[in-house]
């Protein structure tokens, strides 16, 4: 069986199938935005606002979805040479959603219309408030409904539109309402939305795939300055966008604890590449401390290992909680719960967890709803907040609920493949299946039975890198050779990928894990 069979097979599909997939696709396959509910409704409204000269303004989200969905919006209304106002809360100071003191501030600045971005669909109590004073509100929002709706002029959303099979990001709502103002599909404000696809970890199935595979062939063929800074100046896939440009945005919604965030809307709207470049420095410099923040708290917190879950209560900003939780999970393979202090009550705190299979956190948080405050989430991640005096009963809880529900291992497929297999042909016919991602996985792939003294380390000793020709290698980074020697015969477990360094191009297999003859997990360094 050769690697296309291999690779079909591990997806189920028939050759049939698998030529669909690599079609080269359209806009115009995209589900029209007309099939949205209130779509001709909200355009009426916004083109009625324009020609009475009356103000608009666009209120966003800190995370990456919410400032693109913003972004896209006050792009769309420049090119119809209308200025509208734009926020983005502080996730520190506002909080998440529109809120009623942010209505009357608005109301103050004369504006008439509102249109959310990436939330409404909850705020009841802002959106009462803003037809209290006068003011008209769209939402355009993808997150879960609750049993009623809010009462507004339109509202733009996914799931009440019965828009597909699927659920897509507040980007792309924001991306279809632009479409349907402009009456044709802008490349750039589609590469926006498929920036927010990836970045809210939306399932690349139908529609979503559609628009990351046009967007992130716009995003090489138009080479737009943003991105050549964000993706520092790398060819950008899926990737590269989950792991270069999607955090430096995220970035600031986590580190910044005032409006400044905004700016990030002008970084992605203007066309002065001075200005850009301004923005971006200052982009660069919080995400950076942003790393190295995360890094520090996950080295210097100490763990009581004999307990089967990890909780802690630090200072550390709100905005990295997850990122902290994430990484003790990883280091530890324990359900974790980070709290920090409640910036306007300090006798709350506010959690973050992650988890893996086995423990679900929404179940947890279910089974305990009267002790929090707030609390919400999904299997493998969730929010939280509680009376700070209420922590020891949630730990003597949270201690019960992981004994009785251990993390299970899971049993991720695989494809067997040779050393040989590690080359160019075999790259690019597993990237004709791409993008990859949230329900469509990249493929686990094993290398069986390797010798591990034929193994070759970097300089340090503490990282495999082994040559197979100048333009293929193996890499496992924290598998030193102290730890590999250890063993005689090892199996890989990795994916294939694509490095360029000074030039040169190299089809890389990256270990993900490592296996002994037994096939039981070496833990790395």
């Amino acid at each position: 069986m050769n690697f296309k069979e291999k690779i079909l097979k591990y997806y189920s599909l028939t050759e049939e199938e698998y030529q669909k997939l690599i079609v080269p696709v359209n806009e115009l396959e995209l589900p029209a935005p007309s099939l949205f509910n209130d779509m001709e409704k909200a355009k009426n409204i916004i083109l009625n606002a324009i020609d009475n000269k009356e103000k608009i303004v666009i209120y966003g989200d800190y995370d990456c979805d919410g400032i693109m969905a913003t972004s896209i919006l006050v792009k769309c209304f420049d090119m119809l040479n209308y200025r509208v106002g734009y926020y983005i809360p502080s996730r520190y100071i506002d909080g998440y959603g529109l809120n009623t003191k942010r209505v009357e501030d608005f109301y103050k600045k004369g504006y008439k219309l509102i249109i959310t971005v990436d939330n409404g669909i909850a705020q009841f109590e802002a959106i009462q408030k803003a037809y209290d004073l006068g003011m008209k509100v769209i939402v355009t929002d993808h997150h879960e409904k609750q049993d009623k709706l809010p009462s507004c002029e339109a509202i733009l959303h996914p799931i009440i539109s019965n828009y597909g099979d699927i659920v897509c990001c507040g980007a792309y709502v924001s991306f279809m309402l632009a479409t349907y103002l402009l009456g044709y599909d802008d490349e750039y404000l589609l590469s926006l939305a498929s920036i927010a696809t990836i970045s809210d970890m939306m399932v690349l199935k139908a529609y979503n795939r559609d628009i990351v595979r046009l967007g992130i062939s716009y995003l090489n063929k138009n080479n737009y300055y943003q991105f050549k800074l964000l993706s520092e100046d790398n060819l950008i896939d899926e990737n590269v966008i989950g792991l270069k440009i999607a955090p430096k945005i995220n970035a600031i919604g986590r580190m910044v604890e005032n409006t400044s965030i905004n700016h990030l809307v002008e970084f992605f709207v203007t066309n002065y590449k001075t200005r850009i470049l301004q923005i971006y420095n200052s982009i660069n410099e919080v995400n950076e401390k942003r790393k190295s923040l995360t890094k520090d708290q996950t080295n210097d917190v100490t763990i009581d290992e004999t307990l089967p879950y990890i909780s802690i209560v630090t200072n550390i900003k709100e905005g990295v909680i997850g990122l902290l939780a994430n990484n003790l999970l990883n280091k530890y393979k324990k359900p974790t719960f980070v709290f920090t202090y409640d910036s306007h009550d300090k006798n709350v705190i506010k959690g973050s967890a992650r988890s893996k299979n086995g423990f679900a956190i929404n179940q947890f948080l279910m089974e305990n709803k009267a002790l929090f405050l707030t609390s919400g989430g999904h299997e493998q991640a969730g929010g939280l907040s509680l009376l700070k005096d209420n922590y020891d009963i949630f730990l003597s809880r949270l201690n019960d609920y992981a004994l009785n529900n251990p993390f299970v291992e899971e049993n991720e497929d695989f494809i067997d493949i040779s050393i040989t297999d590690i080359n160019e042909d075999n790259y690019n016919c597993l990237r004709t299946l791409a993008p990859f991602g949230e329900g469509f996985k990249l493929p686990l792939l094993r290398i069986k039975n390797i010798l591990a003294k034929s193994l070759t380390y970097s300089k340090s000793k503490l990282h495999i890198l082994y040559n197979l020709s100048l333009n293929q290698k193996i890499m496992g980074f924290s598998y030193s050779e102290n730890l590999i020697s250890q063993y005689d015969y090892i199996n890989l477990y990795g994916t294939l990928g694509y490095s360029c360094f000074n030039g040169k191009k190299s089809f890389d297999f990256t270990i993900k894990r490592i296996t002994d003859n037994n096939d039981l997990i070496i833990e790395n360094d």
